[in-house]
């Protein structure tokens, strides 16, 4: 059965569709990290679990986040990989940043940068300034993460490029020594703090996105904003009148329940039959000429799309008389 995002557990794995394919995704906060983000931050943060690729920060060597190539990029082309659906469910958000990188003011709250997809900075990874003076305090380490530069920290921080090799990947954050210092913060392939002292080098990209809690995780890890529809609706090919007709539907992936609703020829338009966990039900045949029934699934409050049968024929009862005389019989 589906459960909401909220309620998985930091730490756990779910899974995005990326043009199609589902791709591993960690669960590294809860809620609101602090007082330094906005209320849109409120929700289910997501990071992709491996390195997707290797890009540039930036090509004009400009480590300005607000105008980055790296931060059109993941707001542009990556967000399209994502199903539609997911892209708008994810959240308009205002993250801190660093304004005018090098050792420019951070801005946060409801003055933070308005995004849907981004990376995390050195503090929302657990650096600190008692890691290296020059970490901007530009976030709040995210639940997932442990504080500081030792082997378990680290550890939480080591990602492969798409399960291959360990590989280096980008943080928002500037390298704050002075301010024409164009030098960005990394995480290197030990999970350790490093930092290129340039933005136009090739390095990782793990894009961080956040959903609202009530979204539905299905059976399988995959995050959906409905449960999936029954595959199947199955219905005689035609009845009779006054007798029972059997329907039944296959099982959904994610659903709590069904509703049935029925179409009749002497209907106004459609009526709920049933709604349950069941995925079959019966009922008698009235005085109709037709009749076709769709089923769509629920769960956590969110529904699926119906499946609808084709129209089943209803025949009389008159066509039962035998009708002659005894000689003929």
């Amino acid at each position: 059965m589906a459960q909401t995002l909220g309620s998985v557990a930091v730490g756990s794995i779910v899974k995005l569709n990326e043009s199609g394919s589902p791709v591993e995704y960690l669960v590294v906060q809860q809620g609101k990290p602090g007082s330094m983000y906005d209320d849109s931050c409120d929700g289910t943060w997501l990071l992709r679990k491996d390195v997707a690729e290797n890009r540039v920060w930036d090509s004009g060597n400009s480590n300005v986040l607000e105008s980055s190539d790296i931060q059109a990029y993941l707001n542009g082309t990556w967000l399209t990989r994502y199903d539609t659906n997911i892209q708008n469910a994810i959240k308009q958000v205002k993250i801190p940043y660093c304004v005018g990188g090098g050792s420019a003011t951070v801005n946060s709250g409801a003055n933070g940068l308005s995004c849907k997809i981004f990376l995390l900075s050195g503090y929302e990874v657990g650096f600190t300034t008692s890691v290296n003076q020059y970490f901007p305090v530009d976030g709040a380490k995210l639940a997932y993460f442990l504080s500081g530069n030792d082997s378990s920290a680290n550890q939480k921080r080591v990602a492969t490029l798409n399960g291959g090799d360990t590989g280096f990947w980008w943080t928002r954050s500037p390298h704050k020594e002075s301010t024409d210092d164009v030098s960005l913060w990394i995480v290197n392939r030990n999970g350790q703090s490093d930092y290129w002292q340039a933005a136009t080098p090739s390095c990782g990209v793990r894009p961080a996105l956040i959903f609202p809690a009530d979204l539905l995780v299905l059976d399988d890890g995959t995050v959906s904003t409905a449960p999936q529809s029954p595959a199947t609706l199955t219905v005689p090919s035609i009845v009779m009148q006054g007798q029972g007709i059997p329907i039944s539907w296959s099982q959904a992936d994610g659903a709590d329940g069904y509703i049935l609703e029925r179409k009749a020829n002497t209907d106004a338009g459609w009526v709920q039959v049933y709604s349950g966990a069941n995925t079959s039900f019966e009922e008698a045949v009235g005085t109709w000429t037709s009749v076709q029934y769709r089923v769509k699934s629920f769960a956590n409050g969110k529904y699926g799309d119906y499946t609808t049968s084709t129209s089943v024929s209803v025949v009389p009862l008159s066509a039962l008389v035998i009708s002659g005389s005894d000689g003929s019989l």
